[in-house]
């Protein structure tokens, strides 16, 4: 019998509660604050799925350009082991020390130029990569803390 009291009132107790009536100003208040908090929900998240493009974007562009900067190691190698063969068959056609210096001076002079070349390639793909790879998430990054006008 105690609990069916205790029920009761607390029953009574909500239904005196429910009859209370909330002030329009509260209600505009707490209508404003969850439109904004639906709002700013909306804007972060926007900016998030952008940010998560740029970065995929970035990581797609940095997988390629790391497979072609490999592919122009490999080229230079093979060019590198080419010339070295062919200037040790050439060495084995040499009669005279003069001309086995004279050949080798050549090998080396065309090398250092080839090499420096390569090197010189090598760097301008590497920086064009780096730039291509972080162009999109610079631009989304100054996209997103642009300040809003």
């Amino acid at each position: 019998m105690v609990a069916a009291k205790n029920k009761s009132e607390t029953e009574m107790a909500f239904e005196n509660l429910s009859k209370l009536e909330i002030p329009a100003s509260v209600r505009d208040f707490a209508e404003k604050g969850a439109a904004q908090a639906k709002d700013t929900y909306t804007k972060i998240k926007a900016v998030t799925d952008e940010a998560s493009d740029a970065f995929e974007g970035a990581y797609t562009t940095a997988s390629k350009g790391a497979s072609t900067l490999g592919l122009k190691v490999l080229e230079s190698a093979r060019t590198n082991a080419n010339a070295s063969f062919d200037h040790a068959i050439a060495l084995f056609g040499v009669k005279t020390l003069s001309d086995i210096i004279e050949l080798n001076t050549s090998f080396l002079r065309k090398q250092s130029e080839t090499v420096t070349v390569q090197v010189k390639e090598f760097g301008e793909l590497a920086q064009k990569v780096a730039n291509e790879t972080i162009a999109p998430v610079k631009a989304q990054v100054e996209k997103s803390f642009r300040p809003a006008i």
